[in-house]
């Protein structure tokens, strides 16, 4: 046999090989997943609306919670003018709008501070447990001292945010933007607090209000920052005065930063004062706890007495204000 005849049979045999084993895969795919019939194809039809009906009446129902959930506290028009009256609670829708808190400032003062002290005050007198109706007071306080602390912290992170926009705004007006258009860069680029706060002067500007009152709401709103206050006076100052703004804002900058420092520097010196100043303020607290557990009798006239609710309701006020002090002569305004 010549090896001509020899290679074609060889290929013709490949050929062949290949055809089968395609021909066996093709078989097996086909009758190991078989087509739906036309009913099968009608019942995945039917399953896939119906998945698709549950999934938007879940949406739905979703929704309407959502919106029973918001509309469904308190809110009374009322009673919230009626509370304007108050100067704390004046002073408390203030510092909740310092602190970016998106509660009514009502609902909060009735269900955060003004309901949980007289439950507890009522409690505590009602079934004899004097310390119980102490603490009635001390959780509308525990209240308000949240709204403290997220007002310190926003006003923390808004002041370490405060250079690298006064950097954007520079880098800016370098660039040939207006000063409008800069701030609307910070508000765009950097996050809340800043974010939003230059967010709402743009809003203010674009409604057609002057850039001084604009400002001047945003310093209103800030008031214990002074890094705000220096930094709307430049503004306001170059505007009238004339002059290069972006150098001003650039040296403000750096003079925030070298601040930031030396406050660093401060609170590493200051550190063993401060925490003695905790350590004595929190003591007889921590000591009385002690003894009320371990030596109940050594502390009973505190507890059961007139005389010794007065003594503790005095012992309290005067640790309070001796924390008072030494937090004071601990901090160091730069």
């Amino acid at each position: 046999m010549s090896i001509e005849l020899t290679l074609i049979l060889i290929l013709v045999f490949a050929g062949l090989a290949t055809l089968a084993v395609g021909s066996a895969v093709f078989f097996f795919q086909r009758y190991s997943n078989p087509e739906p019939s036309v009913i099968q194809q009608r019942l995945i039809r039917i399953k896939a609306k119906q998945q698709q009906q549950d999934k938007q009446a879940e949406t739905e129902a979703m929704q309407r919670f959502s919106k029973l959930y918001k509309e469904g506290g308190y809110n009374n028009e009322n009673l919230g003018k009626q509370l304007e009256q108050l100067n704390f609670f004046n002073h408390l829708k203030t510092m909740m709008q310092q602190a970016g808190m998106k509660t009514p400032p009502d609902k909060y003062f009735i269900t955060s501070m003004l309901m949980p002290s007289i439950l507890l005050m009522v409690l505590g007198l009602a079934i004899g447990m004097f310390p119980l109706a102490l603490l009635g007071p001390g959780a509308g306080v525990l209240a308000y001292f949240v709204v403290v602390f997220k007002r310190g912290k926003r006003f923390d992170k808004f002041v370490t945010q405060l250079p690298d926009a006064l950097s954007m705004i520079t880098s800016a007006l370098r660039a040939g933007h207006s000063f409008q258009s800069a701030l609307g860069v910070v508000a765009t680029e950097l996050a809340d607090p800043i974010g939003s706060e230059f967010s709402n002067i743009v809003r203010d500007i674009n409604l057609g209000i002057p850039v001084k009152e604009a400002l001047n709401r945003m310093v209103g709103k800030l008031d214990a920052l002074p890094d705000v206050r220096m930094f709307a006076t430049a503004v306001l100052i170059q505007r009238e005065a004339g002059g290069n703004l972006a150098e001003i804002l650039e040296k403000l900058g750096y003079t925030i930063r070298e601040r930031f420092k030396l406050k660093g520097q401060i609170a590493s010196l200051t550190g063993q004062a401060r925490l003695t100043g905790y350590v004595l303020g929190g003591a007889p607290a921590f000591l009385l706890v002690g003894l009320s557990l371990f030596m109940y009798s050594y502390v009973k006239p505190l507890w059961e007495t007139d005389l010794g609710h007065a003594l503790l309701i005095l012992a309290v006020i005067m640790q309070g204000i001796g924390f008072f002090i030494m937090k004071k002569i601990v901090d160091i305004r730069v």
